[in-house]
């Protein structure tokens, strides 16, 4: 019979690779965001994810580096499910659409707001963590430059999806879309902050309120 060659054993290594680096990042995730990047170790993090410490430096180099990658995955996951709620609006609101044809107000933005929020999930965590990659970068200036690399695309991608829901509304922002996301992910995330820090086990429900408040204010202010 014929034997398994070197080429058809790669795609499965690769795949068993991801699958490693997936549940090491997704037990990282966890560890960071319980006790911060520098109460977490190595240990910590591979006892989660039940792998060895060998597995974790055949992956990553560093906490660090391991931090990073959180951070580009959580920004892709997040703005994918942006995309997929613009690309949705007439689908999840389409009576108010039908009756409001390119002339939607502020108020009536609402609605079609809150089911964005619905569909991001619990971002505690993700919160959480962000907070905590936000110190380190402020504290390391070679993972400083990294994030901001990474969050400048982030914002500009942001801003991209925000133009698009806006134009499918009929509604022009007053200023550059990538600074209307902005101001919108920073109202955001100072609700959720808020929320977190009130306790309680309605946070998500509780941010999402605070949201809603404050951003019909500032959609009023800075569309037009």
């Amino acid at each position: 019979m014929g034997t398994t060659t070197e080429a058809e054993n790669k795609p499965a290594e690769s795949a068993r690779r991801q699958k490693t680096r997936e549940r090491l990042m997704d037990a990282a995730f966890e560890v960071f965001s319980e006790v911060g990047i520098h109460a977490a170790t190595v240990e910590m993090i591979t006892e989660r994810a039940d792998f060895t410490r060998g597995a974790f430096y055949s992956n990553f180099d560093t906490k660090e580096e391991l931090f990073l990658a959180l951070a580009e995955r959580g920004y892709n996951e997040r703005l994918e499910l942006l995309r997929a709620s613009v690309a949705n609006i007439d689908v999840i609101m389409p009576t108010l659409l039908e009756q409001n044809p390119g002339s939607l107000t502020a108020t009536e933005l609402g609605p079609i707001v809150a089911s964005f929020l619905e569909q991001q999930g619990d971002n505690r965590l993700w919160f959480l963590f962000q907070s905590e990659l936000r110190l380190l970068a402020m504290r390391d200036p070679e993972v400083g430059k990294l994030f901001l690399q990474q969050k400048h695309a982030a914002d500009q991608e942001f801003g991209n999806i925000i133009a698009a829901a806006f134009t499918a509304v009929g509604i022009t922002p007053a200023i550059e879309s990538v600074e209307l996301a902005i101001v919108l992910m920073n109202t955001y995330e100072a609700s959720l902050q808020e929320a977190i820090m009130a306790g309680g086990d309605k946070v998500q429900e509780r941010a999402h309120e605070l949201f809603m408040q404050r951003m019909l204010g500032l959609i009023s202010q800075l569309a037009s």
